[in-house]
């Protein structure tokens, strides 16, 4: 973000306006140091300068929320320079804001923290204060508490509660560009006071071991409990320390809920909020983003423990502001038609109580196990006088804030589309369900949710006349498909095929499956016409695609082409071992599927010399190893044993066959022998019983000899005994 960016803009100039009519107003006193007491009267220019910039002149969320946190980012980058007096030689040529900056008078943190409490940007002061060092943002926040419990009003309450919870939320994901260029000044300026200056002994130095943001959060809410005059910021407060308690001292691990649960939690809080906000400033996926946040930041411990409070302390402070609202009256629980900040607090009750019953936790309590006692007594009092019941989303609430989560891919809810896979697709129109699935394929494209939609395609087949609606369905699910990588592919046509020899189809009535034929039809002769100058991966892909459907008829098509069309072996073996998914697993299927379909399409039917050599290069092109398994082992599409179990053995007898056959046979023989083996010391064949082969084979060359002084057989036993001794010796 360069210089110019800064400076070459009307908003920038008015900002400046704002500040320099501010200052005049101060006169004679400079702006830098105005007291608290004295905001309402000069900061009004300020106020009414953001107002312009941010409210008046931008329409759009997204650039309200940049230049609210811009502003926010000049004007502290501007008192760490004015704290820090660094060389302005130095600074007009390193710092991106030197320009801005120099244009505005001189401020302290009076300023900053009364503009973010006048202009509600607690959320944008947490993401900025998040950019210093842990020893920097605890000395920032000191400032920030000492200010709000001076001469405390309700505003500042809340101010401070807003930042604790903030804080608890922590950071948004990635750093946007503010967030590294407030970085690179907060870097600057912890350089700056490595060296010693006049102001240096003046600062808060806090000391790591004995300070922390959890110990500045309590002390300074012990300070101003009395201030809290009403029961929604009690609770508010409340809240925060037993959140700060459950996550800093109590969770372990985070806490994974189901997402069913997640989603009726947020879509309760969004209907509360959407119940008690103006609707036309109301930003739906907003208010989810901050929903998700907010349920994540109860659940995830904190990333670095307390080191200037202990357990017991916190409890004590706990215990003592509980206490004192008590005495107040400030604590009686509504008995109906309950707030999210008190659902809020009976949930962060509910989580502390149940962890604090654990028996883990009383070894850390040795000698206080009384002030253990103490708040385990207290808490259930609150959760007792907590008698309403939590309203509860309506299916169709729920439901169509799903439909918003998928449609917006907000972050925090990767359950959701298996929900809405299976359970949630009860609760909506079939044209509203089918529609969000189609917008949001992508978050639905892998084979666990796949299957979850195919098992949801079968129950409304099943339960659902309206069989448009299943084909429209059935063809979602079949895209989705279309669009896996080539593995993902191959893992579902496997687990397929594991289910069914038809796979899709297995599941569906034959309405659903209507114009499947002319769709395997086109995909062949597509591959076919276009031949070698078809690309392989458009090929396998087609093929993939109507396998998914149905293995079985694309497998016995595969068949088919590859014997009637003259060179179209070859590739109909390159496509088939790229789809390693459709081969039949041993001890799944009772026998080989490609094997099966070659039987049934083509074995009985070679018409011709041609088809009988097509069929035995293409059984020799699949029973090549040219498949890598899981292990890296190399496999063969086809087993050899199982084109010799099936084509072979059960012809070798002469009564079995024609001699035509048996000697096609045994060419087929001849070319499973041929086949390298899968390992370096123990032959295939061994493995198929090879003395029975062995004793047929002998019988047959028996037979031959007996033959061969026979002028008839002469020339054919011949050629039988050549090939048979082939085989034998092979």
């Amino acid at each position: 973000m360069d210089q110019e960016s800064w400076l070459s803009c009307e908003k920038t100039a008015v900002l400046q306006g704002g500040f320099l009519l501010a200052n005049q107003i101060c006169q004679p006193e400079p702006l830098l140091s105005l007291k608290k007491e004295d905001w309402d009267r000069i900061g009004c220019p300020i106020v009414n300068a953001i107002k312009e910039i941010c409210e008046h002149s931008l329409k759009d969320t997204k650039d309200r929320v940049h230049w609210r946190k811009r502003i926010l980012c000049i004007v502290w980058s501007k008192i760490l320079e004015v704290r820090n007096k660094d060389d302005i030689d130095i600074r007009w040529k390193e710092d991106p804001l030197f320009a801005v900056q120099n244009s505005l008078p001189d401020i302290n943190h009076t300023v900053l923290f009364e503009l973010v409490k006048s202009m509600s940007f607690s959320t944008i002061y947490v993401e900025l204060l998040l950019c210093f060092q842990p020893a920097e943002r605890c000395e920032e926040l000191k400032l920030l508490v000492d200010h709000v419990t001076s001469s405390s009003t309700e505003a500042d309450v809340k101010l401070l509660l807003e930042v604790w919870w903030e804080l608890l939320k922590g950071k948004r994901g990635c750093l946007d560009a503010l967030d590294q260029l407030f970085t690179t000044q907060c870097s600057r300026s912890m350089m700056s006071t490595t060296e010693p200056s006049p102001l240096a002994s003046k600062r808060f130095k806090p000391d790591p071991e004995s300070t922390c943001v959890v110990h500045v959060l309590f002390e300074g809410l012990r300070k101003i409990k009395e201030h809290l005059t009403s029961s929604e910021l009690c609770y508010f407060a409340l809240s925060n320390c037993l959140d700060t308690l459950y996550t800093n001292y109590l969770l372990g691990n985070a806490t994974d809920l189901s997402i069913e649960i997640k989603l009726q939690n947020i879509s309760r809080t969004v209907s509360l909020k959407k119940r008690n906000e103006v609707l036309d400033g109301f930003d739906l996926i907003e208010i989810l983003r901050e929903a998700q946040r907010d349920l994540a930041a109860t659940l995830t411990p904190a990333e670095t423990k307390p080191c200037g409070m202990t357990f017991i302390q916190a409890m004590q402070v706990t215990l003592e502001i509980i206490c004192s609202w008590e005495v107040m009256g400030l604590l009686k629980m509504p008995s109906n038609d309950p707030s999210v900040l008190v659902i809020h607090l009976k949930d962060s009750l509910d989580r502390v109580l149940t962890s604090l019953e654990q028996p883990s936790h009383a070894k850390d309590l040795v000698g206080n196990g009384q002030t253990l006692n103490n708040l385990r007594v207290t808490l259930k009092g609150l959760t007792a006088s907590l008698s309403f019941t939590v309203p509860e989303s309506s299916a169709a609430e729920v439901a169509n804030m799903s439909i918003t989560i998928l449609d917006n891919h907000l972050e925090g809810f990767e359950g959701l589309p298996g929900l809405f896979a299976s359970k949630l697709s009860q609760n909506f129109s079939k044209t509203e369900w089918i529609q969000c699935l189609e917008r949001n394929g992508s978050l639905f494209q892998t084979k666990e949710l796949l299957m979850t939609l195919i098992s949801t395609l079968t129950a409304k087949c099943q339960s659902d006349a309206d069989v448009q609606h299943c084909i429209k369905l059935k063809n979602i699910i079949v895209n989705l498909f279309s669009h896996f990588s080539l593995p993902d592919k191959n893992a579902t046509l496997s687990e397929m095929l594991s289910i069914s020899r038809k796979g899709l189809h297995g599941f569906l009535p034959s309405s659903v499956t209507i114009g499947f034929s002319e769709e395997l039809n086109l995909a062949f002769n597509s591959i076919i016409q276009s031949g070698a100058n078809s690309s392989l991966d458009a090929a396998v892909s087609a093929v993939a695609r109507v396998a998914f459907q149905n293995p079985e008829a694309t497998l016995r098509r595969c068949c088919h082409m590859a014997v009637v069309n003259i060179g179209a072996h070859t590739l109909i073996a390159e496509i088939l071992q790229q789809l390693s998914g459709l081969m039949s697993s041993p001890g799944v299927q009772k026998d080989n599927l490609l094997c099966r379909c070659l039987q049934d399409t083509v074995w009985s039917k070679l018409s011709s010399l041609q088809e009988e050599n097509q069929f035995l290069q293409f059984l020799a092109e699949m029973m090549k190893c040219n498949i890598t398994g899981s292990t890296g082992e190399k496999l063969s599409f086809l087993p050899p044993e199982e084109v010799l179990h099936v084509f072979v053995q059960p012809y070798l007898l002469p009564v079995s066959s024609s001699s035509s056959n048996l000697e096609f046979c045994l060419r087929l023989l001849q070319c499973t022998l041929s086949q390298e083996t899968r390992s370096d010391s123990v032959h295939w064949i061994m493995s198929c019983s090879p003395f029975p082969l062995l004793y047929c084979l002998a019988q047959l060359l028996n037979e031959c000899s007996r033959c061969w002084d026979q002028p008839s057989c002469c020339c054919l036993y011949s050629k039988w005994r050549n090939l048979i001794g082939l085989c034998v010796f092979t």
